[in-house]
This record gives structure tokens, C-alpha cells and sequence, in this order.
């Protein structure tokens, strides 16, 4: 049973402060387009790449919430997908969408019911884990560490 006080403060303190790990809203600070689409190796996820996969992920559970779910397909298509063009603009715009993302489960976690919260938890440390990888990615291209 998800504790709704108990999720929306580590939600936001994810987001300002860190959860043992760098802010959510800090991690993104600081690169460009060429950084953000950047890959180590064929194969691998840019930092672009895995910041769709987390918006893909809770844009579907706010979706699911209202009745909506993507089939198949789309999350075939839409899970790692790669950036439609490498341009500072399209990266400042899904910059923008992961805080509007955030914003819109913040409020989702103030309205959820029980089964609702219950899907909404887990994204705590589904996002946590993918933000470390943000931050090996950063590192792999020798950017300055963030505080």
C-alpha cells in the first residue's frame, strides 16, 4: 500500500535535492544536443534515448490512468526512441517535456486512488536508476560531475 505524503515528497525530493544521487532536475543541466544524442558505442542508449524512455513510461502510466494505453506498437516505436532531429531547439523541448512530466505526476500523486499510487511508486526508483545512467553517459564524454 503507496503512502500518498509519503510518494510526493520523495517525488519532489528526487527532483530538487537527490535520493542518495544527483537532482532529477540537475541531471540534464548543462549539455547540448550533440552531448545529449551522444552514444558510447553501436548499440547503446544516448542520454536522449533514455530520457524518451522515461517520458515514454510515465506519460503511459498517466495515460493508463485516464483509460488510455498505448498497444503494442507504440511502445515498440516510442520506448527508446531516438531523437526526430539533433537540434538544440528539439532538445530544450524534451527538456521541457520530462519537467511538465514531472509536474503532471506530482499532480497525479495528489489525486491517485489506491491502485493508481500503486502503479505511480515504483517509478521513484524506475526513474532513479535511469538518471545513473544519465550520469555514466555524462561522464563517459569527461563532463564536468554535477553536485
Amino acid at each position: 500500500m503507496a503512502d500518498r505524503q509519503w510518494l510526493l515528497d520523495w517525488w519532489q525530493r528526487a527532483w530538487t535535492e537527490g535520493l542518495y544521487h544527483v537532482a532529477w532536475g540537475k541531471a540534464l543541466e548543462g549539455l547540448t544536443a550533440q552531448q545529449a544524442a551522444w552514444k558510447p558505442a553501436p548499440r547503446r542508449h544516448s542520454i536522449w534515448q533514455v530520457l524518451h524512455h522515461m517520458l515514454f513510461w510515465r506519460e503511459y502510466a498517466l495515460r493508463a490512468m485516464a483509460g488510455d494505453k498505448p498497444d503494442a506498437a507504440e511502445i515498440k516505436r516510442r520506448n527508446w526512441e531516438e531523437p526526430a532531429e539533433v537540434s538544440d531547439d528539439a532538445w530544450q523541448t524534451t527538456c521541457s517535456r520530462f519537467a511538465d512530466s514531472h509536474r503532471q505526476v506530482s499532480e497525479a500523486i495528489g489525486t491517485a486512488d489506491e491502485k493508481e499510487l500503486e502503479r505511480l511508486a515504483p517509478y521513484i526508483a524506475h526513474d532513479s536508476y535511469h538518471v545513473g545512467q544519465i550520469m555514466t553517459l555524462r561522464g563517459l564524454q569527461d563532463l564536468s560531475p554535477l553536485d
